[in-house]
């Protein structure tokens, strides 16, 4: 049984509420570890079905374009095979030390409801660094910005939402995984580096809270700094809302919660193949495929939290092809 984005929200719902913070670095761990398998794949781009040489909005076309709607242009990026993360090519941004001229923007649609998963491969070569931000309109101008994040020539990203800054890192020289989660619902963000997440921020300050594109604009904080680098294996997509068979929640115990050093979890009729793993919120399985033990009419297991850090962790009981994830927190 594949359970959409929808059944895992379900079942998160039904324990402890958590802060709104926590509810988006859940669906990037979900994302990543495989928890969520009904994603729906609204944009997908490698730039391999193209020449190195051809210019991203020009020649690849809507949802491409640039900030001024102008295709072909100066603010256009070209396709280029000096670096790749799949296949052989890539779209390589570069600019001058006070930003621009390249200037190119993902449209995605506008969006004022609903659960998104953003995400691209980046390369930077040392030396240089990059910049991007999220902006409400597809058509982007003055006062629109939701977030702005710059990777600095030293190796450190300055994440900027009203006005606030807070810091993070970045390698050079190297591809790495560059993922956002955009709950739009409950007006939540969250960025993750390499699936460790290092920024959250409300998407509705400054509002409204609408996605309607990203800019990757050649920039890398101001003069000296020179921006160049490399984007490949664009995604976009939607963790929807559809109905699927499941377990009814209150037939699986997860307790006590919160926690402190261990969590027992209850499965009513269970098979002998029914397994348990503990994951946390980058999507790493801490505990992996654990075994139930029959208890009257329960099977049952306990899961040790001991040495972990304080936080948000996720039960992901598997049996046949059903599957059910609940959340729990260490304290």
């Amino acid at each position: 049984m594949n359970h959409s984005a929808q059944t895992v929200l379900n079942f998160w719902s039904q324990s402890k509420p958590f802060a709104m913070k926590r509810q988006v670095l859940f669906f990037l761990a979900a994302t990543t570890s495989g928890l969520l398998s009904s994603q729906v794949i609204i944009f997908e781009q490698n730039f391999d079905s193209f020449a190195s040489g051809d210019l991203v909005a020009q020649t690849c076309g809507l949802p491409w374009s640039t900030w001024s709607v102008a295709p072909g242009g100066a603010e256009d990026t070209p396709i280029s095979d000096e670096q790749a993360s799949s296949g052989t090519l890539s779209a390589k941004v570069t600019g001058t030390a006070a930003g621009g001229p390249t200037d190119l923007i993902l449209r995605l649609g506008n969006r004022t409801t609903g659960i998104y998963v953003l995400s691209w491969n980046m390369y930077i070569p040392s030396g240089n660094g990059g910049y991007f931000n999220m902006q409400h309109n597809e058509v982007p101008g003055a006062g629109s910005w939701m977030v702005d994040v710059t990777f600095a020539p030293g190796g450190t990203i300055e994440y900027l939402v009203n006005s606030v800054a807070a810091p993070g890192t970045f390698p050079h020289d190297v591809w790495f995984n560059v993922a956002m989660a955009l709950d739009l619902d409950a007006m939540t963000g969250a960025l993750a580096i390499d699936g460790a997440v290092q920024y959250t921020w409300q998407t509705n300050v400054p509002g409204p809270s609408q996605i309607g594109g990203i800019d990757f604009f050649g920039y890398a904080g101001g003069a000296p700094a020179v921006p160049l680098f490399y984007l490949d294996d664009v995604s976009f997509v939607a963790l929807p809302s559809t109905s699927v068979p499941e377990v009814t929640p209150t037939e699986v115990g997860v307790y006590p919660n919160p926690a402190q050093d261990l969590v027992t979890v209850d499965l009513p009729n269970a098979s002998t193949t029914a397994t348990v793993s503990l994951v946390d919120v980058t999507g790493r399985a801490i505990i992996e495929g654990r075994s139930f033990q029959q208890q009257g009419t329960y099977a049952r297991t306990q899961l040790s939290l001991k040495g972990l850090p304080d936080g948000l962790y996720f039960v992901r009981i598997q049996d046949g092809d059903q599957q059910v994830v609940r959340r729990v927190a260490k304290e």
